[in-house]
């Protein structure tokens, strides 16, 4: 009885710690959230991000988005497609999961990230307020293109069968060479120290003719 009373306890300690530790995270959690992200920026860096955050979570509704300490995560069925980077006063950037490559020609203000971050993925800059606020338009219709273009990645990636293994083909065994007709062979010593030799094959063999040759005198 005292063993099991001990056992008890020892488990009842580990649930506790356990709880501890989800209530500890949750209170991280709860520390990173919107304003923790927008507070002390520009007005236009808070308008950007808002309307890129309505767009992304209009594209589909199994859009998560997710406040962590470094950025505001953006996935589809549990797989990440782009997050929004806050960090300074005077920028924003989204990271989007797409091959620069498959972009064609874009604007500066979006560059191959793979190399940075040893992934596939872009990065798109806004740091220029009046840059922005005169090309408004076109930097917002590439953008949207571009995440779009990562969220669609995923949503392919997640609904893409696997291509069935194809049957494996049995190999025929060889069948052994059947000789359905008698045959000789004569072996008979010459003076000068070689052997002659006779081989006598019925003309229904003339595959197995045909190897002797091969393996002995056209070899």
């Amino acid at each position: 009885m005292e063993k099991e009373l001990s056992d008890y306890n020892f488990k009842s300690q580990l649930l506790e710690e356990r709880k501890e530790k989800i209530e500890r995270s949750n209170k991280m959690r709860e520390k990173f959230n919107e304003e923790f992200h927008t507070s002390g920026r520009p007005e236009w860096i808070v308008d950007l991000y808002l309307e890129l955050d309505r767009f992304i979570t209009s594209l589909k509704g199994q859009v998560r988005k997710e406040f962590l300490e470094s950025y505001i995560k953006y996935s589809y069925n549990g797989l990440l497609f782009c997050y929004i980077l806050l960090r300074k006063k005077e920028n924003l950037k989204i990271w989007a999961k797409v091959s620069y490559s498959s972009l064609g020609s874009v604007p500066l203000f979006v560059r191959d990230y793979e190399t940075v971050s040893r992934r596939v993925g872009v990065m798109i800059t806004f740091d220029d307020q009046r840059e922005f606020l005169q090309n408004k338009e076109a930097m917002l219709k590439v953008t949207g293109d571009i995440i779009k273009k990562a969220l669609q990645g995923m949503a392919d990636r997640k609904g893409r069968k696997k291509t069935p293994l194809k049957p494996i083909v049995e190999v025929e065994q060889v069948k052994p060479i059947e000789i359905f007709k008698p045959s000789s062979i004569n072996i008979s010593a010459v003076e000068n120290g070689y052997l002659s030799i006779n081989l006598e094959i019925h003309k229904s063999q003339k595959e197995i003719l045909n190897k002797i040759l091969q393996e002995t005198i056209f070899r």
